[in-house]
């Protein structure tokens, strides 16, 4: 909790609140009001849009064609100021899931309630830009950020982000609003057959030709590749680009990532900017990629970002990775959702449910039960799909400990449920932190530290609480 001698932020994972949760007085949501209200600064993910029905709807939702689309009232903002929340993270996949439109209404909103926001703007600088909590013991800076790129297998190349990709304009243009994007591609490594197969293939199909036109910049009918389209399919004897993809010939099948070396350097940039102005600075990715384990393109975000001055690291895609440190610093690899009520969608639009074979007068419910079937099928078929299996989650609320300089002193893991209300719809309740020493309690602190003891990190257990420090340092 908070103190004279330390600053402390607490962090939520994913929220999106449809309903209000304030209202509730079980025991357990009360010592999670209290974790909240005592921090120096407490931050959630706005897993959402702020939506008063005038903006349509972008093609997709979380950027994908089947995703649901998360259209929260205004009133979600005042909920999470009644919760203690200080700040929100804006960067993440459903911030866009109803274009710049929405995403300029989500600001609107944020801004007449007086709620600090990042990674989100009317610009590429004011997404990029950090946001600031003051509190009695020291000021905040918060660097909030989304992945965007290749998901789960990472076998198909991504859309660029129309919609979503902010940019600064000067006169007589209008600055295009967006997200504040890490995007990065993904490499295919393959083995000296297959390699010259690729080859093969793509010359009997004349497909060079497409390539030399591309490079030189004669081609603007193709879609955009990599980095940069001109000069970026360069093939060498070790290299080939096939179908957009580059390929690398190696001993080995693999896929390996890289994140745009432009997008680094802002993100960079705006942590030495940061630094310079706050006592502690906190970069968050909203990660999508969701494949197995720690994708390249993160640690290469999660060490640079440390280096440029960032105290702290935190994905919040909703997936437990482990913590790792880093010059002494810690790089939080996933954090479960806090309460994301997707569940209890009230309104989506008539396109998603066309798209999923339903009539426009089918219920958010009834698409939702589709999809689920879906989810199941591709299951026994050995689909390989996002987080959601048997594997439990370390579902813990977050807070950072700092001493009044800045310096890190440590992380608490406060282990947090939510009850499963039974009825015709069985749904989850409002969560609240868990009994110390219970058996789910415990379930989630060992998790955390099984997920971090590959990094080198130990999780102690104590008193219901995750405590973690740097290797070396004495808990």
């Amino acid at each position: 909790m908070a103190g004279t001698e330390e600053l402390t932020m607490v962090h939520l994972g994913n929220t999106y609140l449809e309903h209000p949760m304030s209202v509730n007085t079980d025991p357990r949501f009360l010592k999670l009001l209290g974790l909240l209200r005592g921090a120096d600064a407490a931050v959630a993910n706005m897993e959402c849009t702020i939506h008063d029905g005038q903006d349509w709807p972008a093609f997709g939702g979380g950027m994908g064609w089947a995703g649901t689309y998360m259209p929260a009232p205004p009133s979600m903002i005042d909920e999470l100021k009644l919760l203690g929340i200080d700040a929100v993270y804006g960067a993440n996949n459903h911030t866009p899931d109803f274009a710049e439109g929405g995403i300029m209404t989500t600001v609107k909103y944020l801004q007449e309630k007086g709620m600090p926001f990042s990674g989100i703007g009317a610009s590429l600088t004011e997404a990029s830009a950090p946001c600031f909590v003051e509190s009695t013991n020291g000021r905040f800076a918060i660097i909030s950020a989304c992945d965007w790129g290749p998901r789960l297998m990472m076998e198909l190349p991504f859309p660029w982000p129309a919609g979503f990709m902010p940019s600064d304009e000067l006169p007589p243009f209008k600055s295009r609003p967006g997200v504040n994007l890490v995007r990065y591609e993904a490499v295919v490594h393959v083995d000296q057959a297959a390699f010259d197969q690729l080859r093969r293939i793509s010359d009997g199909l004349q497909w060079e030709r497409g390539k030399v036109g591309r490079r030189g910049g004669g081609v603007r009918t193709e879609t955009l590749i990599g980095p940069s389209l001109i000069g970026y399919e360069q093939d060498t004897d070790t290299e080939f680009f096939f179908m957009g993809r580059k390929f690398v010939l190696d001993d080995e099948f693999r896929i390996s990532t890289f994140a745009f070396e432009e997008d680094l350097e802002r993100m960079y940039k705006m942590v030495r900017e940061a630094r310079r102005q706050a006592d502690v600075v906190v970069f968050g990715l909203h990660d999508q990629s969701h494949a197995d384990g720690v994708a390249d393109f993160i640690r290469t975000l999660a060490h640079g970002v440390i280096d440029a001055g960032a105290d702290l690291y935190i994905n919040h895609g909703g997936r437990s990775r482990g913590i790792e440190f880093y010059q002494g610093k810690p790089v939080v690899y996933g954090m479960p959702g806090f309460d994301l009520q997707q569940q209890l969608t009230r309104r989506l639009p008539a396109s998603m449910l066309q798209r999923l074979g339903l009539p426009i007068t089918a219920s958010p419910h009834e698409l939702l039960v589709v999809r689920a079937a879906g989810r199941e099928a591709a299951s026994k078929a050995g689909g390989f799909l996002p987080p959601g299996g048997p594997t439990p989650e370390a579902r813990v609320i977050m807070e950072a400990a700092f001493d009044r300089g800045g310096a890190f002193k440590e992380l608490r893991l406060h282990p947090v449920g939510a009850p499963l209300i039974q009825s015709a719809y069985p749904r989850r309740g409002v969560p609240g932190l868990l009994d110390a020493e219970s058996e789910e309690s415990n379930a989630a602190l060992e998790r955390a530290a099984e997920l971090s003891a590959p990094f080198g990190t130990r999780v102690e257990i104590r008193g219901g609480v995750g405590i973690v420090r740097a290797p070396g340092v004495t808990v």
